[in-house]
């Protein structure tokens, strides 16, 4: 025990502040009393050098150290890594981490066992904790490695045993789950503050050499319902190490169910070529697919392993699609313009599929005419033609569009300079389809235009008698649906029809009931005129749902999908692939025939598991919205969603059903790079080494030359001047003389 000093300063200012102090009472203080008789003068003097001696006392800080001394029995920790990870063979002549940790282990025994000599040693294996061994064998099937967890562990055994040191052998990188994904960094500062030191000793590639060459693949990105026909865009990225200016091959593979059980995989788009520039690289990966037939598939994006690639199993990520029918393929043409912006959003639905070209005259002035391959009947199931003249296409493309048309395929014209009449589309295939006459007297030449055939007023469109039920212009349900139009911007004028067909229908028209939109049945096919081209201005006026759902509803028609989306019950998962233990959340919900919810509907919903397990789910409502979660998803599989909904007892429709993926996750070898700078970290924070394993039985002569010591000294400080005496006596000081100062007519 001894009494040691912390001054607030340093002791020169310290020192001057205080003799400056008591000089003042000495020399200054005592001219003031000169008048008070002798005895009162000294006490007053007494009573201000003890207030400063209390002031000193404070400014120097004193304490108590104590010093204890920990006799606990100690022990020296020797833990090897056996978790999966340690089964990569990227050592010397391909031997695997785990065997080259046993065998420096091995090479240094005689070290060892003149260390167990002065100390116990004990051995460990380790993965997700700690495991006492007596022989250690070849094998490491460890799931995880969790480095945080094991020197938690090793910090909560030094409260009760004195711990002399930890030598860890390992690839040092961390790869663990909850609850065992604690940080080692602050398990190492646990170790620090108890005086343990973590030796360690590193084994494996980082991947930043040519000797760990690994290609992972992950972060598969694709709608999880997709549309037959439709092209689906599907994104990854492939982490590829140890391999710099190597070609990597991409594959994208689709299930085939036709072919029988199990389904064989197989390719869905031409592979793709990458090339890595760094031996680090993380490469991403676009491709897309078309599917030709509805039902469920499972898709894979697949790294070809290259050659010398010690860990395979990463290199392929799969997932769960549903095709569903009724997908739409859409063919846009259409002048550069405002309007074309907006309506190629309707591409960013999951069932329509949007293709547009842009129409622009060359530097000479004469058109680029589309591919002849857009009017192969079948290849589109909607035309949409904008302000583009007849001209354009050509006589021979305009009857390959009619015979398009007359086998099914939906055909729209929307408003323009250069639509209908003016177009040049009088004496054309189009205006037998087209639901509005045409005159061949219209016509304009290339970049005239007539603005008297185009009324540049606003005007509010709303929906015409015939259409206000109609499936096109249903924004909401009936008793709202008249109100979302009337809440709709105006547009910015329209074009003036000649005439209509005796058989077209008006489906929207101005409050002076001018037709905006019109629409017939010719064969096979549905045709469409809109006498307007600013149906932007909805969406510029905040109404950008409303914009795309008239949009939807439009080529659905056309293509003969109107029903599409009709189903009673629906189910919607955000997702389809998901790791072990990670909540599904889904979405479900009943509607009428008019589309509106069904708010009083009971739901019964059942998750079916990889061996047919069936676990019901309790419904829950989340604002306007119907919600479960499925928390049992630590069993790896494909998983099925059935959900059914009855109003008062009576089965509302078929229900609805969707699956999803729950993938194995190896965490030890997906990456299985080694992390030798993490266990360069830990021996530095806890005051231990970092060996290379050929340096080991150096290290472990030198531990014992200093001979490891298996008492800890503890220290503790007990604070003088910080306690409620010391302060009291200063504010008594104070008061008395203040008092006596007053007593004596002083103040």
């Amino acid at each position: 025990m001894k009494v040691v000093f912390d001054p607030i300063w340093s002791w020169p200012v310290v020192l001057l502040a205080a003799f400056a102090a008591l000089a003042g009472a000495l020399m200054l203080y005592r001219r003031q009393l000169i008048h008070l008789e002798p005895p009162r003068r000294r006490v007053l003097i007494a009573l201000r050098v003890f207030s400063w001696s209390v002031l000193a006392f404070l400014m120097c800080r004193p304490a108590i150290e104590h010093t204890e001394i920990d006799k606990r029995s100690a022990v020296f920790m020797v833990a090897v890594d056996s978790s999966r990870s340690m089964t990569v063979p990227d050592g010397p002549a391909g031997v695997t981490r785990r065997s080259a940790a046993l065998g420096a282990l091995a090479a240094v025994q005689p070290e060892l066992e003149a260390l167990a000599e002065e100390i116990d040693v004990e051995q460990f294996d380790f993965d997700k904790e700690l495991i006492p061994v007596e022989t250690r064998s070849p094998d490491a099937r460890g799931e995880q490695t969790a480095l945080g967890s094991v020197l938690d562990d090793v910090a909560k055994r030094s409260q009760r045993k004195r711990i002399a040191g930890l030598l860890l052998l390992s690839d040092g990188a961390q790869r663990a789950l909850p609850p065992y994904d604690l940080d080692p960094r602050a398990a190492a500062r646990q170790l620090a503050d108890a005086q343990t030191p973590v030796h360690t000793v590193a084994f494996g590639a980082s991947g930043l050499t040519d000797s760990a060459i690994d290609l992972i693949a992950e972060d598969l990105q694709v709608s999880p319902v997709v549309f037959e026909k439709n092209t689906v865009v599907v994104t990854a990225k492939i982490r590829a190490l140890g391999a710099a200016g190597r070609d990597i091959v991409v594959r994208l593979l689709l299930e085939d169910p036709a072919v029988g059980e199990p389904a064989p995989m197989k390719p869905a788009a031409p592979p793709l070529k990458l090339q890595t520039a760094q031996n680090q690289d993380v490469l991403p990966v676009e491709m897309s697919l078309t599917p030709q037939r509805a039902g469920e598939y499972r898709l894979t994006l697949e790294a070809v392993p290259l050659e010398g690639e010690p860990v395979v199993s990463n290199n392929a990520v799969s997932t769960f699609i549903t095709v569903q029918k009724g997908g739409v393929n859409v063919a846009y043409f259409d002048a550069v313009r405002p309007e074309q912006k907006f309506i190629r959003l309707i591409n960013e639905s999951p069932d329509i599929q949007l293709d547009f070209k842009p129409v622009r005259a060359n530097l000479a002035g004469k058109w680029q005419p589309p591919e002849p391959e857009w009017f192969t009947p079948g290849r589109y199931d909607v035309y949409i033609i904008g302000d583009v003249p007849a001209a354009y296409f050509g006589s021979d493309l305009l009857r390959r569009l009619a015979a398009a048309v007359d086998k099914g395929a939906g055909l729209m014209m929307t408003a323009g300079f250069h639509s209908f009449g003016p177009g040049g589309y009088a004496r054309t295939p189009l205006a037998d389809l087209l639901p509005v006459e045409m005159r061949a007297d219209e016509a304009l030449a290339d970049g005239a235009r007539d603005t008297a055939r185009h009324d540049v007023t606003p005007v509010q469109m709303l929906p015409a008698a015939a259409g206000l039920q109609d499936f096109v212009m249903r924004l909401e349900g009936p008793a709202k649906n008249l109100d979302a139009w009337k809440s709709l911007a105006p547009l910015a004028g329209a074009d003036k029809f000649t005439g209509l067909k005796p058989v077209a229908r008006v489906l929207a028209e101005t409050p002076e009931k001018t037709p905006l939109l019109v629409a017939q049945d010719v064969g096979r096919a549905r045709c469409m005129a809109f006498a307007a081209d600013t149906t932007f201005q909805w969406v510029l006026g905040g109404h950008e749902d409303l914009h795309q759902r008239f949009w939807q509803q439009v080529i659905l028609w056309l293509a003969h999908k109107d029903v599409q989306g009709d189903q009673s019950v629906w189910l919607r998962l955000d997702q389809r692939r998901f790791r072990p233990g990670q909540p599904v959340e889904m979405t479900f919900g009943a509607r009428d025939a008019d589309k509106r919810p069904v708010e009083d509907a009971a739901f019964t919903i059942e998750v079916a598991g990889p061996k047919d397990e069936k676990q019901p789910l309790l419904p829950q409502r989340a604002g306007s919205e119907n919600v479960a979660r499925f928390i049992n998803t630590q069993t790896p599989g494909e998983y099925r969603v059935r959900v059914e909904a009855r109003q008062n007892g009576k089965l509302l429709g078929f229900g609805a059903q969707a699956r999803f993926l729950v993938y194995e996750q190896d965490l030890e070898l997906h990456n299985p790079a080694a992390d030798a700078a993490l266990l360069d970290e830990i021996s530095r924070i806890t005051g231990g080494a970092h060996v290379p394993s050929e340096q080991l039985a150096e290290f472990l002569r030198k531990l014992r030359r200093q001979r490891i010591n298996p008492e800890i000294s503890k220290t503790r400080t007990a604070p003088l001047w910080d306690n409620g005496l010391v302060a009291m006596l200063f504010v008594l000081g104070l008061s008395c003389e203040w008092w006596l100062r007053k007593k004596y007519g002083l103040v």
